[in-house]
């Protein structure tokens, strides 16, 4: 072996630790400019004002920048909530499990239900990460302290117990009836919101169980694991519908009940 070939193959091992300690360095450094560029473009294409989403953002970091991500109190966005209420209509609110997709490619006109992340604040925080460090006046995206409790568990944990606050009259949720466990007591449906939908504030609440065959209906027995943890004076109703129904509504505009009655 020649010292060209020696040479190369140093230069190749040098190139591989570049490669994998820029990254790396990239990952543990902050994101603030690009957090904030992000928060205001899906601010205003809710939408809202620049100078308005300005304030929203500056409420918003005032919560979690210079704090320690983990064991993050919800509280903290107290704040942010009581300055950005939830303003639809609540008889027309619906809730999710196990179908993201589906149910905000349903919800998407907003002219009939709305979930949580139909609203300002639900829609600006979905599918973003965001953490901060102590003593640091930075947002950081990536590399944040992998823990049960932190800045956005907190989060939606606090606005969804907000949102189901807010419930009024009748109430939807849509659940997956693919699922082994179509009502999944530990998610934010389960653990959080229908908890706190009592009587006579909200009257009534109807599953939407999707399926993909109709192999699947409202007998399953998790749905009587979600009468036993709804108010007993709350109306529990079930309708099993095709998820291939839902897109036709969907494709038709005709997002209403009528997609599943």
């Amino acid at each position: 072996m020649g010292f060209k070939t020696n040479v190369a193959i140093a230069a190749g091992f040098l190139l591989a630790a570049i490669v994998i300690v820029v990254p790396l360095a990239a990952l543990l450094s902050p994101r603030t400019a690009q957090f904030r560029a992000t928060f205001r473009q899906k601010c205003e294409s809710f939408p809202e004002t620049s100078e308005r989403c300005e304030h929203v953002l500056s409420t918003f970091e005032k919560a979690y920048v210079g704090k320690d991500s983990c064991n993050f109190p919800g509280e903290a966005y107290h704040q942010l909530l009581t300055e950005n209420p939830f303003t639809h209509p609540c008889g027309k609110t619906m809730f999710w499990s196990g179908t993201k997709g589906l149910v905000h490619d349903f919800t998407k006109r907003k002219d009939h239900f709305v979930t949580l992340e139909d609203t300002l604040l639900g829609h600006i925080m979905n599918d973003l990460t965001w953490c901060g460090k102590k003593g640091s006046n930075d947002t950081f995206i990536y590399m944040c302290e992998e823990c049960r409790i932190n800045t956005v568990s907190s989060f939606w944990a606090i606005a969804s117990e907000e949102f189901a606050n807010y419930t009024c009259g009748p109430a939807s949720v849509m659940l997956n009836g693919e699922r082994s466990k179509p009502f999944d007591p530990t998610s934010y449906f389960g653990a959080i919101e229908v908890r706190r939908l009592m009587y006579p504030i909200v009257q009534s609440l109807t599953v939407i169980l999707v399926t993909k065959n109709n192999k699947v209906d409202c007998s399953h027995e998790s749905l009587q694991v979600l009468r036993n943890v709804l108010d007993p004076k709350v109306t529990l109703s079930c309708r099993s519908v095709t998820e291939s129904r839902i897109r036709k509504c969907i494709e038709m505009g005709t997002t209403t009940e009528a997609c599943w009655s």
